[in-house]
C-alpha cells in the first residue's frame, strides 16, 4: 500500500530539505512581519503594527499594551468580544491615505507611496 503526500518529505535529500525549511521560514517572516508599521489610534493613542497588503486587506498586530490602552476595548464588559476598533480602523485608513502606511506593493489609490514618516 502506498501513501500519497502533497509534497515530498525530502528525507533522502537533507540539503534540499534544509533549503525548503529555510525558504518556508523566510516566507512566514515576510508574511507576518515585513511591511508592518506602527500606527497610533487618533482617539486613544493605542499603538498597533499594521500592514496594507492591498487597499482592501489590512493586517493588524495588537500588543498586550495596545489592547489595554484601546478605549473601544476598555468600554467592553468583561468577556464581551470586540473584533476590532472602529477608531483604530479610521486611523489606519488615514495613515494609508496620507502615505504613512503604504501597501506592500508600494501603491495606494494609484500613487507611489514607499516612505513612512
Amino acid at each position: 500500500m502506498s501513501t500519497w503526500a502533497k509534497a515530498p518529505d525530502l528525507a533522502d535529500r537533507p540539503q534540499q530539505r534544509a533549503a525548503v525549511r529555510e525558504g518556508t521560514a523566510a516566507d512566514r517572516d515576510t508574511y507576518l512581519r515585513d511591511g508592518l508599521r506602527p500606527v497610533r489610534c487618533e482617539r486613544c493613542a493605542a499603538c498597533v503594527l499594521a500592514k496594507k497588503n492591498s487597499p482592501q486587506h489590512t493586517s493588524v498586530q495588537w500588543s498586550a499594551e495596545s489592547v489595554r490602552q484601546c478605549a473601544e476595548f476598555a468600554a467592553r464588559e468583561p468577556g464581551e468580544v470586540a473584533e476590532s476598533c472602529p477608531d483604530l480602523q479610521r486611523s489606519i485608513a488615514a495613515a494609508a491615505h496620507d502615505g504613512r502606511l503604504p501597501t506592500t506593493d508600494g501603491n495606494f489609490n494609484g500613487n507611489r507611496r514607499s516612505d513612512f514618516h
